[in-house]
């Protein structure tokens, strides 16, 4: 199996620049989606194998508990992802509060910096670039954007109109076709049961879902033969945003109300008869460190002088120490193509 480990986190000060100077707001938006959360039922038993959770939380953050599940060790969150959280936190208003974290102006920068890595890392895994691929929960498109500048044919789906509208714009205005597509929740895996591409893929999405289970069951009943996902990961984000409380977090928010652990990630793939190709681990958990030390220490009255010892002292080496963490496989996020297994049964 090909194994990967780190990137820069250069992209990361400037394209999300606003986790720096606007922490407040992020800070009060996420208190508000938590609540949403917390009025839910509870969670009675574990997203990813349904063995039965623990009734004591293991810990909480930001007014919502989690317990690690027992038998598989994924990170669940307190409550059910409900119809009516879904729609309140992706579907209305047309996904346009959600969206509004997504859409950026710097859609070719971005691009280029977080989405063609990506789609490097598939072309090597696999061994080719002459296929067709399925992005599921695309947004506005970065990825079907990336696999275009590198030669591979692949079209978008998501729920979200506004996203698709604005990505489908963007791909116009670089001289592109509209490859992206708004579907409604009742159809969005039977597009994936239905594609005849050679990969589908769910770029940050899996975690998003009211059941996981449903994209991954229509993927084994699909024709195609690659998943390509990402999820993000319990790590060391995790144990910073418990310390730095009034520091909008990033790991644990509003649309991740649950965490894959490594354990987790290979109970899924057996549930589902899935065979691990190629694994990329990398994360932002010394940038989330960094940020919650600038924003607290502002918030606290310190100089700009202190502020730039700082930034230089510890911000400077940012990619070496997280390089650390990512060997270790604690960092915030991995990258995984799977295979199908040769067994034919269906989940």
């Amino acid at each position: 199996m090909l194994k990967k480990y780190s990137k820069s986190s250069t992209f990361y000060t400037s394209g999300k620049s606003n986790y720096f100077g606007e922490n407040e707001s992020l800070l009060r938006e996420e208190i508000a989606r938590n609540e949403i959360y917390r009025m839910q039922p509870t969670r009675l038993c574990c997203k990813i194998c349904q063995h039965k959770l623990d009734t004591d939380a293991d810990f909480s953050s930001h007014g919502v508990s989690y317990k690690f599940c027992a038998a598989c060790g994924h990170l669940n969150g307190g409550h059910e992802e409900t119809d009516a959280f879904i729609h309140a936190i992706y579907v209305a208003d047309s996904g346009g509060d959600y969206s509004k974290d997504y859409l950026d102006n710097n859609f070719s920068e971005r691009t280029r910096n977080i989405y063609v890595p990506q789609v490097d890392f598939l072309v090597e895994a696999i061994g080719r670039d002459n296929f067709n691929l399925l992005d599921v929960g695309c947004g506005s498109g970065y990825f079907v954007h990336a696999c275009s500048l590198q030669g591979i044919s692949a079209i978008g789906i998501d729920v979200s109109q506004e996203m698709v509208e604005f990505g489908n714009k963007q791909l116009v205005f670089l001289g592109g076709t509209p490859r992206l597509k708004h579907v409604g929740t009742a159809d969005f895996f039977q597009q994936v049961r239905n594609t005849d591409s050679l990969v589908v893929s769910a770029v940050g999405v899996i975690e998003h879902l009211k059941d996981p289970h449903d994209l991954l069951k229509a993927f084994r009943q699909s024709n195609a033969r690659f998943l390509y996902y990402s999820v993000p990961m319990f790590s060391t984000s995790v144990a910073i945003e418990n310390v730095f409380k009034n520091v909008y977090p990033r790991q644990l928010s509003g649309g991740h109300t649950h965490l894959f652990t490594e354990s987790s990630i290979e109970k899924m793939h057996s549930l589902f008869g899935l065979k691990p190709v190629a694994q990329w681990r990398f994360g932002t958990d010394m940038m989330d460190l960094f940020r919650s030390l600038l924003v607290t220490l502002a918030d606290q009255g310190a100089s700009t002088n202190l502020l730039d010892r700082v930034t230089t002292g510890f911000g400077s080496r940012i990619n070496e120490m997280q390089a650390v963490l990512d060997q270790n496989d604690f960092c915030s996020e991995i990258h995984c193509l799977v295979e199908k297994e040769e067994a034919d049964d269906e989940h």
